[in-house]
């Protein structure tokens, strides 16, 4: 990878694209179309299309970062790093290069080493990387949620700690239980002893 954090020039932009893409071209069938004409267009975006599949490769950020966009034509639609077997949104982040050159090197990588199954025309692959990622997506935000619940079911379950309600603060801190500082657990373990002797 270069070791340039600057913007490149277009030329520079349009030359990286095309020298770490070549396998679409010369590997895979594709062919590289110039960008959309429309009145607002970006110049800094390089297509390679074939029938099934477009890859977008767009300078954004004013020259600091890329885009790179693979899609069906159906719909579907990721990111080269949705390829990479150990990505996971917010929880086992992949560190991105720096400046648009080194990233467009580590895109055209990353689809180079894990799309070759989508690549060959396999585009069952996009939608299983697309549904990891929403899988990803949702199980952070469950947690994200879950955590900003446990603060209120601990002001909740001291309360019914102090009025002897053992049933109701294992209720409350149970599906926490994994979170719970020490002084919690131990909270909820008493609670869950207390209930056991009134039941029996």
């Amino acid at each position: 990878m270069n070791n340039q954090e600057s913007p490149p020039s277009l030329d520079r932009f349009i030359a990286a694209c095309r020298a770490e893409f070549a396998f679409l071209v010369s590997d895979y069938g594709f062919t590289e179309l110039p960008p959309e004409a429309t009145p607002y267009a970006d110049p800094f975006k390089v297509r390679f299309v074939r029938d099934d599949l477009e890859v977008d490769i767009q300078g954004i950020n004013y020259g600091q970062n890329v885009i790179t966009k693979i899609q069906d034509g159906h719909g579907g639609a990721i990111w080269p790093l949705y390829l990479h077997p150990d990505f996971v949104p917010y929880t086992n982040p992949i560190p991105r290069a720096s400046g648009q050159l080194n990233q467009i090197a580590q895109h055209a990588q990353w689809l180079h080493e894990h799309g070759r199954a989508l690549l060959a025309g396999d585009r069952s692959v996009l939608y299983a990387a697309l549904a990891r990622y929403k899988a990803g997506l949702a199980a952070y935000e469950t947690a994200r949620a879950e955590r900003r619940r446990l603060p209120v079911a601990v002001e909740e379950a001291v309360a019914a700690f102090r009025a002897q309600e053992w049933a109701r603060v294992v209720e409350l801190l149970e599906p926490h239980e994994a979170a719970l500082s020490a002084r919690m657990a131990r909270k909820l373990a008493t609670a869950r002893e207390k209930q056991q002797s009134q039941t029996s």
